[in-house]
């Protein structure tokens, strides 16, 4: 049997034998459904292999596997059944025992706020639907046991335990920064990352149950001198409340609690440990800072509301702990130790001793980006490609005639609601003769000292076209557009020259809040970035990017166009230009080894999302440096990721996220973690409705 028909019968034979012995045994843990196959050429017989990772009484497991197979190696199909009985009966003495194991692992990985934390779950590192090609077989007897470290999955397998702790005033932004950097090393490293409150602590024993936190976490029963899974794992450790938390030896606000934190942690746990200390300063006139300080006093103004204290509280609790606080040394007394000084965040950075392993290095990348300040992010898919219609995945297409309208939808969207900060932006395409419809729903409304003089809405809308039901009353008309494929332009200043200008054709009218500025040039400034494929950049093409004048003799080029070739579409290799049902009658096998594991599967000659996260990276890290609002026009493999790095989605179920054509998604977030807001605006018009980017069922 050739190697393609070997891996066909596996793929057809071995899933029905994985089903069978999981409904017999569903509660034992780890799940049976993880069992490895393998068929041998020689006797033309299928063989059940135990879990192949992370299993509790791996070796005694390994043992009621094998004696199974020896005593129930009958017909395939009684064999399968007495198979999973046997196995069921060998393992499930120790099935309480190994439940009670996994259980205090997962609480591993939960902080002080029972969030689960999504680190890799196999201590083997090794992609699920590789892990047949590690068999021993007629060709090749003696298998490489495990495949070249994929480096999304190899960063808790470095040979470090690290400690990061977070010290500073209050009002800095360190909880922020803490969770920021968890969801950085767990989403892009894989590695297993814990945060640790010092409030959460009791404050007489705050110190001896910190270290046996940190001890419990670092240790791993299953490790060994051979493979030491628990070392790369990384704890932070910071203060929700920074006033609070100075009676403790683990707040490190002195130079001697730094010390008796470095030596605590080198001599109990074997640890190394990091501090990062946020510091700001005061800058002078006209120079970056000013911007600075504009954001610190909202973020500093949104905590004082979320604590319900004034801003002259909070203050004087500022400056008491500053007289006790002791920042790092730069004389020498300290040179020992790693640490990083992020000065008005990433504005100047010190790192000392941060470069010498391969976390610490990336920590330092990661953390001279973040700030706690609001941010806006903007997402969109490319308008409905011509690949899209034809419902292939991958290449270099263009737009399709439904796609270069939404480019066209989007440029309004980018000056209305991003540089004018309009809100409720709602495009409504008119069927041709729908002016006379129009006319009861539109009245002229004078300038007042709240409005703008203009074209307002009222009445009902619904039904009228499509996007018609996002209409209320009082919402402004900002654009129109007179037939298909034309430009956009300013609307006619009475409701009888509007119905004049739209004619008996089609048209589409663009209504923002009635209290948008639609003329001033107080823009706010924008960034735009896109993929180096056709299809992103012909969807930016018609966005303007007028110059803003920033004072003090600076200006600002609004929304240039920024290509990052690390945004471009999952490669499918072999498979570009194909549609998934010819992929599917070529090679049957690619859906269920895709099925298998979504995140590690990689199309041949391709890329999988593993590759996907490895190169996004270094433009995630620069969306983590920025200010101001982005709007990012990408593809919706990439986008996937990006949302759920963003949004804490775990990476496992990227692959499932919905990013919807010809729709923006708008997220909000500011340093205190209370405001996460999304909106998803649907500018049309309407693609097609199987745009071919899903895997039919194998």
């Amino acid at each position: 049997m050739d190697r393609l028909a070997h891996r066909r019968q596996f793929l057809s034979t071995g899933p029905r034998i994985a089903a069978c012995v999981t409904r017999l045994v569903p509660l034992l843990n780890p799940p049976l459904s993880n069992a490895r196959h393998s068929h041998s050429k020689t006797s033309g017989k299928h063989h059940l292999h135990p879990p192949f990772a992370g299993g509790y009484q791996r070796k005694t497991s390994s043992v009621a596997w094998q004696l199974a197979v020896e005593r129930n190696g009958a017909s395939k199909h009684r064999g399968c059944i007495a198979l999973a009985g046997a196995a069921a009966a060998a393992i499930v003495a120790t099935a309480a025992d190994g439940r009670a194991r996994c259980d205090q692992r997962e609480s591993l990985h939960r902080g002080p706020s029972n969030t689960v934390h999504y680190g890799p779950q196999n201590p083997d590192y090794v992609p699920l639907w590789q892990r047949h090609l590690l068999e021993p077989s007629d060709d090749n007897p003696s298998p490489t046991l495990v495949p070249p470290p994929t480096p999304v999955l190899a960063g808790s397998n470095l040979h470090h335990r690290y400690v990061v702790s977070f010290i500073g005033l209050p009002l800095r932004g360190k909880a922020h920064m803490a969770r920021r950097l968890q969801r950085y090393l767990e989403f892009f490293h894989g590695s297993y990352v814990e945060l640790f409150d010092i409030n959460t602590f009791d404050e007489t024993r705050a110190d001896d149950e910190m270290l046996q936190a940190l001890s419990d976490f670092f240790s791993d029963e299953e490790a060994s001198t051979e493979k030491q899974t628990n070392f790369g794992r990384a704890a932070v450790i910071y203060a929700s409340d920074t006033c609070g938390a100075t009676n403790s030896m683990w707040s490190g606000y002195s130079k001697r609690r730094r010390r008796w934190m470095s030596e605590t942690l080198e001599k109990e746990l074997h640890a190394h440990i990091c501090f990062i200390e946020i510091k700001l300063e005061a800058g002078s006139a006209g120079t970056q800072s000013d911007l600075l300080n504009k954001f610190q006093a909202d973020y500093q103004d949104n905590v004082c509301r979320q604590r319900g204290l004034s801003s002259a509280d909070m203050e004087a609790l500022i400056k008491d702990f500053a007289q006790d606080f002791v920042t790092i040394q730069d004389d020498g007394t300290e040179d020992d130790l790693s640490y990083m000084r992020l000065i008005n965040y990433n504005q100047k950075v010190v790192a000392n001793n941060m470069m010498r392993g391969f976390l610490g290095s990336r920590m330092a990348a990661f953390l001279s980006c973040v700030h706690p300040y609001r941010h806006t992010i903007y997402l969109t898919r490319h308008g409905e490609s011509k690949y899209n219609v034809e419902k292939k995945i991958g290449g270099d297409s263009g737009l399709s005639s439904s796609g270069r309208e939404y480019a066209l939808r989007l440029a309004e969207f980018a000056d209305l609601e991003i540089s004018r900060q309009a809100d409720g932006f709602t495009c409504v395409t008119l069927p041709p003769g729908s002016g006379g419809k129009v006319r009861s729903l539109l009245t002229k409304v004078p300038q007042t000292s709240y409005a703008e003089v203009g074209i307002y809405a009222r009445g009902i809308w619904e039904g009228l076209g499509d996007g018609a039901a996002g209409v209320r009353d009082g919402m402004r008309l900002a654009r129109v557009q007179c037939g298909e494929h034309q430009p956009f332009q300013d609307p006619a200043l009475t409701v009888d020259g509007l119905v004049d200008q739209i004619g008996d054709g089609p048209a589409s009218l663009i209504f923002v809040s009635g209290k948008a500025h639609l003329h001033g040039k107080d823009l706010r400034p924008a960034r735009l970035w896109t993929s180096s494929l056709r299809r992103t950049k012909e969807t930016a093409v018609h966005i303007r990017h007028p110059e803003i004048d920033l004072g003090g003799g600076k200006m600002w080029a609004q929304m240039i166009h920024r290509v990052f070739r690390n945004l471009d579409e999952v490669y499918a290799g072999d498979y570009e230009g194909l549609t998934y049902e010819e992929i599917k009658r070529k090679s049957p096998e690619e859906a269920s080894l895709r099925k298998l594991d979504k995140l590690g599967y990689r199309y041949p000659r391709g890329e999988s999302y593993y590759d996907l996260i490895a190169r996004l990276d270094h433009p995630m890290r620069q969306l983590e440096t920025s200010q101001e609002p982005i709007l990012i026009i990408a593809h919706q493999a990439v986008l996937r990721l990006v949302y759920a790095f963003l949004t804490g989605v775990p990476r496992s179920s990227a692959p499932d996220l919905e990013i919807p054509l010809h729709t923006v998604i708008k997220k909000e977030f500011d340093g205190t973690g209370k405001i996460q807001k999304e909106t998803r605006i649907y500018l049309g018009p309407n693609p097609v409705k199987d745009d071919g980017q899903r895997w039919p069922d194998p």
